[in-house]
C-alpha cells in the first residue's frame, strides 16, 4: 500500500513540476481607460515616476511627447517594462497600459496560486482611476 502512495505521490509532483516549467517565461498584463483631459495633460501626469509607485520603483525610459511614455518597473522579483500608449479620440484620450516581463521560475510557482493577471490588472486599474482622477 505504500508503494501505491508513493508512486501517485511522485506522479502528483511530477505533474506540478510539469505545470511550473510549461509555463511562459514572460508575462503581458494590459488595461485600458478613455478620460474625459487631452493628451498634453495626461502626458505630463504620465510622465512622472511617482505616479506608478503603487506598482514599484519606476524609472522613464523612453517618451514621445503627447502619445507614448515608457518605464523601467522593478517589481521586486523581477524588472518589467510599462507602456503607457495615449491616443486621442473626439474630447477624450484613451489611455493604454501594458506592462510584460519575464517570468522567473519563482514567479511560476507564484503564478499557480495567483495569475500576475490578477496581482498586476488591479494594480494598474487603481493606477489608471488616480490617473482619471487627476486630469
Amino acid at each position: 500500500m505504500l508503494g501505491v502512495g508513493l508512486v501517485l505521490l511522485y506522479f502528483a509532483l511530477a505533474l506540478l513540476a510539469a505545470a511550473i516549467i510549461l509555463q511562459s517565461d514572460r508575462y503581458m498584463v494590459r488595461r485600458s481607460i478613455a478620460i474625459d483631459a487631452g493628451t498634453h495633460k495626461l502626458f505630463n501626469l504620465v510622465s512622472d515616476p511617482a505616479r506608478w509607485s503603487a506598482l514599484g520603483a519606476a524609472a522613464v525610459i523612453e517618451s514621445r511627447p503627447d502619445a507614448l511614455v515608457v518605464l523601467q518597473l522593478d517589481l521586486g522579483r523581477t524588472e518589467s517594462v510599462a507602456t503607457v500608449g495615449l491616443h486621442p479620440e473626439g474630447g477624450q484620450t484613451f489611455v493604454d497600459c501594458m506592462i510584460a516581463g519575464r517570468n522567473s521560475y519563482t514567479d511560476k510557482v507564484r503564478n499557480l496560486l495567483a495569475s500576475r493577471e490578477k496581482t498586476l490588472g488591479p494594480k494598474i486599474e487603481q493606477a489608471l482611476a488616480e490617473l482619471a482622477a487627476s486630469a
